[in-house]
Parts: structure tokens; sequence; C-alpha cells
């Protein structure tokens, strides 16, 4: 009976989540508010379980707080000195306004890829995608849905500076210190997972823009050439805005392969070369950023440590809910999955993405207390790891993902009318190609 209302306490705490941050109520109280629901429906001591609210909370900020401002202040950095339209400008051009999705796809695959947060690109892109999608007779409400698309499945990709791939890489080296892994471990699955979700989520944005452009009377003719205009004069060149890319990426692989310079943490390797990447940006492009370096760094770190509270937020909410007899379980239940591990991983990182709210906090939570069982079960270390983003990435925008709906509030989209695409390409294609790469994994591993 016991078990039996702390499950239920689970089930409500996590619908009422969601409810609460539609509702707009802000990340740190709404935990608070269902940590208390599951501390009641769990009979558990309310001061102990705010005790461990504050351990995970202060421990989620003292191990991935340098990465996520390092990650903001690059960011904010590249839309300052305006390489990051630099950059964009030029994909838009080459490709054309009759490929405006395909524009969009690809660009922020590229800015997540190495680093870049969400609301950056959003920012860089939504101004940019607004005139595309308007010329291409498309709704301005797709935009999200396709910025989506290369948001969530660049984090599939080896080597992505994510913090969906930095967590498993340093709880696997912790708790089985006799396995190599890297951020680009098992890379075979990843580029699986990527190609199938992107196909997916960007199929179904083809189709839904099309038929969108029929039914609302707004098809054009998209074989004009475009000349996109930019915001400013002084932007940089498409060759000095790709530098910072290219060293950021050089340096992940080279600090995460070459026995020289190797470094064994994987936090570590995204903090030096974001570091660099936003050193170089400041010497290349001083000109453009002038006299707003201060102001451009000081909202970098701004962003990146509010980033990290609300993450730690729901990492706090998360230890309270693995402590709660509920949880213990559906941990069990997920334990005795009679079938393939990776199948399990697979249902118990979106399972705890749909209660938590957050990717970040289930793979810190799936990772802590299944990757010891799931290796007893044959699994390997390598190939639990790079499935993680990809089947993480399924239950992590349902409507109660802070994120998203911070992002659809910014450009004025309501879920009624956005939030049906962003379900597709940031829900359901990554399921599809996650669960692709998990049968690849049963074959190959």
């Amino acid at each position: 009976m016991a078990t039996t209302l702390s499950v239920i306490g689970l089930l409500v705490a996590a619908i009422l989540f969601i409810v609460v941050i539609w509702k707009g109520l802000d990340v740190f109280t709404s935990t608070i508010l269902v940590s208390f629901i599951i501390i009641l429906t769990s009979w558990m001591n309310w001061w102990d379980s705010l005790t461990s609210y504050a351990a995970g909370y202060t421990g989620f900020i003292g191990s991935q707080i340098f990465v996520l401002v390092i990650g903001a202040v690059f960011g904010e950095l590249m839309a300052a000195s305006g390489a990051a339209e630099s950059l964009a400008n030029i994909i838009t051009e080459k490709l054309g306004v009759k490929n405006v999705i395909l524009s969009i796809t690809v660009i922020t695959t590229v800015f997540v890829y190495v680093g870049i947060s969400g609301f950056v690109v959003l920012f860089v892109i939504a101004p940019i995608a607004t005139v595309m999608m308007k010329r291409a007779g498309y709704p301005y409400r797709m935009i999200p849905g396709i910025i989506f698309i290369g948001a969530t499945c660049s984090a599939m990709l080896p080597y992505a500076i994510n913090v969906t791939n930095t967590i498993p890489a340093s709880i696997i080296a912790e708790q089985l210190p006799g396995e190599s892994v890297s951020l680009g471990s098992a890379p075979v699955l990843g580029i699986i997972a990527f190609v199938v979700s992107t196909a997916v989520g960007y199929g179904y944005m083809v189709y839904a823009a099309k038929k969108a452009a029929v039914a609302e009377g707004t098809v054009v003719d998209t074989t004009t050439p475009v000349k996109i205009v930019p915001t400013r004069d002084d932007l940089p060149s498409v060759g000095i805005a790709l530098i910072p890319f290219v060293v950021v990426i050089a340096l992940v692989l080279a600090l995460s392969n070459i026995e020289a310079i190797k470094i064994d943490n994987a936090n570590a390797v995204v903090v030096v070369a974001m570091f660099v990447g936003s050193l170089l940006l400041v010497l290349l492009c001083r000109k453009q950023i002038g006299d707003k370096l201060k102001d451009t760094i000081g909202k970098g770190v701004q962003n990146g440590v509010g980033a990290t509270v609300m993450a730690a937020a729901i990492i706090g909410f998360s230890t309270v809910l693995q402590t709660s007899i509920g949880f213990e379980a559906i941990k069990n239940w997920v334990l005795n999955f009679n079938m393939n591990p990776y199948i399990t991983e697979f249902l118990g990182l979106n399972i705890l993405a749909g209660i938590m709210g957050s990717g970040t906090a289930a793979v810190q939570t799936f990772f802590q207390f299944f990757t010891t069982t799931l290796v007893q079960k044959g699994a390997s270390p390598a190939a639990l790891h790079r499935i993680a983003p990809a089947a993480v990435t399924g239950m992590n925008t349902l409507p109660n993902a802070g994120g998203m709906v911070a992002q659809l509030n910014w450009m004025k989209i309501s879920l009624k009318d956005g939030y049906k695409y962003v379900f597709v390409t940031s829900v359901v294609a990554p399921m599809v190609g996650a669960f692709v790469a998990c049968l690849v994994a049963m074959v190959m591993y």
C-alpha cells in the first residue's frame, strides 16, 4: 500500500510539474512544490528530504557550472561579434529559399554541436528564419519546430559539446575506472541516431510547411535567388567566423584522443576547448565586439549561471525522488525488464525524462543507478554512453520542459500553435532515431 501510494505521488508530481511550468511558475518553486508531494505521499522526513534536495542542487552546480558558463560566454561572443550571423547568412544564401527548412536545420545543428546554448541559437536564427519563412510562404509558428530538429539531434553526434554527452562519460569513468570512454565513444551509433532522427523531423516539417502553405494560400515562387541583408555593416568574413568553430571541434577531438595531451575528464576537455574558442573570438573580432566585451562576457556568465541553477533545481528534485520508495519500485521494475539492456536504457531514460522534465537530470540519475547493473548484463559502456543523448532527448521536451516553454514565449507563439511541431521534431523523431540505434547496438555490441 505504501509503495503504491508513493508511485501515485510520483505520477501526480510529474503531472503537476507539467501544469505549473506550463502556467509559468519558476523552476525552483515548481521543484520544491512537487518535491513536497513526493515527501507527503512517501511519508518521508521533510527536513531530511530538503537536505537531500540541497545536496543534489549544490552537487550539480559544483560539477557542471564551468561547462555551462563557458558555453554561454562562447555563444554570447558569437552573437556579439556577428560571427554567428555571418555563418547563418552564407548558409541560407547558398541553400536558397526553397530549402529554408534545411538551412535552419543545418545552422542549428552546427551551432548547438559546438556548445552554443539553445537560447543564443534562437536569438541569432529567429530574425533570419522569420524573413526566410515569410519569403517561402511558410507559417511563422513552425520556426521553433524546425529549430528543435538541429537543437536536439546534434547532441547525439560523437564529440558533441553537450551535458547529456559529458555526464555519462564522467559517471562511467567514476563507476567503472577500468573502462575507457570519451566524448566520441561508439560513434556509429550516434551518427545513425542523428541521421534517422533528423530525417524524420526534417521530413515532417517539410510536409507540414507545404501543406500549411497550400491551405493558407501562401504558396510562393521559391526559385528566385536569395540575398540576405545583414543586420549590421561590420560582420566578420565567413573565414574568420569559422575559425573558432573549427578550433573548438579540433581541440575536443585532440584532447579526447591524442595520448600526449589527452585529458581524462570530459568536462575539462569542454572547458579548455570553449575557453580557447572564446579567446579566439575576442582576438579575431575585437573590432566587431568593441566596447561591448565586458557586457557580453557578463551576459554570458549570467545566462550560464541561470541555466545551471535551473538545471540544478531539477537535479535537487530528482534527489528527493530517488529517496522515495516509489522510485525504488520503478527502478526495480526497469531493471527487471526481461529485455536487452539497450532497450532497458531507452525506456528507463525516457521514463525519467518524462517525470523530471529534464534530460540532464534523467541522464545523471540513470547513470548513477543503472550503469553497473546494465554492464553486468552485458552492455558495452561505450554503447550505453552514446545511446544516452539520443534516448533521453525523446521525453525531454514535454510541456514541463522550462527551456522549451520559455523559447516559445520569447517568440510569442502559444503552446497550442507551436508545440505540435516541437513534439514531432524533438520527441517523436529522437525516439525513433534512438530506438534504431538501440537495435544496431544489439548487433554491434
